[in-house]
């Protein structure tokens, strides 16, 4: 690092998914994530010599190491969301360029359909072109091919809502109040103050259910805001059909 520094350059360590090393301990009980920090504190903050950027998909993770350990003075932090609609249209206008693809072009209508069923979701949209070529005809999709394989995506959206929830009621109310809240794009631990009122859950166990569902991907914690939203819009999609078929059967 010092050689590096020396020659003018600046280096930068990037460690993706960290929280794959939470609850290591080694040499007598220490955490090797607290040894990490005091190494890139002292990397950083004390010796100048590299810039750090620690990544994950677990929002509770990243609280509880901005709030415990040395970073809240000497770090920021950084939301990485989805792409939007702008940019996401103009990947599909310009798929030979952007993707390499030519067997297919999408039409204004398709793109709306795609942008309605996945948002930003880079993952899933690119699987999805993946599944295009394989019924794409003279240089178009066929709507109905189109959406055979989007109603498939979204039908394993809503099997994860019904596999975690099973026969559970009190996780049915619990999806059933996020969903009241998702008009706005997001909720808050307060709009669902009515499950704790109600005895549904205790507070930690609220938040206990709502970290599980962290980090299984079901939602997306902002920590600087203190915000979740669903992972994706294929996933608001599928817990409304869900809950949908719970009022069904209730009825």
């Amino acid at each position: 690092m010092e050689k590096i520094t020396r020659k003018g350059k600046r280096p930068l360590i990037i460690i993706d998914e960290l929280q794959a090393l939470a609850e290591i301990y080694f040499n007598g009980g220490r955490e090797l994530l607290n040894e990490m920090f005091n190494f890139f504190v002292a990397m950083t903050k004390e010796s100048h010599l590299c810039h750090v950027l620690i990544a994950s998909s677990d929002g509770y993770f990243i609280e509880r190491l901005y709030n415990d350990s040395k970073l809240r003075k000497t770090s920021e932090l950084f939301e990485v969301d989805y792409l939007p609609k702008e940019d996401i249209v103009y990947w599909l206008n310009n798929l030979e360029k952007e993707s390499n693809i030519t067997d297919f072009t999408l039409t204004s209508e398709q793109i709306e359909y795609v942008w309605e069923h996945f948002g930003g979701s880079i993952w899933e949209i690119s699987n999805l072109l993946g599944q295009f070529l394989k019924v794409c005809q003279d240089g178009m999709v066929p709507q109905e091919e189109m959406e055979r394989v989007v109603a498939r995506y979204v039908m394993q959206a809503r099997s994860y809502f019904e596999e975690y929830a099973g026969l559970k009621k009190h996780r049915h109310s619990f999806f059933s109040e996020v969903n009241k809240s998702l008009a706005k794009g997001f909720f808050k631990e307060t709009d669902l103050v009515a499950l704790v009122e109600s005895g549904v859950f205790t507070e930690d166990g609220l938040r206990e259910e709502l970290n599980g569902l962290v980090q299984k991907n079901f939602f997306y914690y902002n920590p600087t805001r203190a915000e979740y939203k669903l992972q994706g819009r294929s996933m608001e999609i599928g817990l409304g059909m869900f809950l949908h078929e719970v009022d069904a059967v209730r009825a």
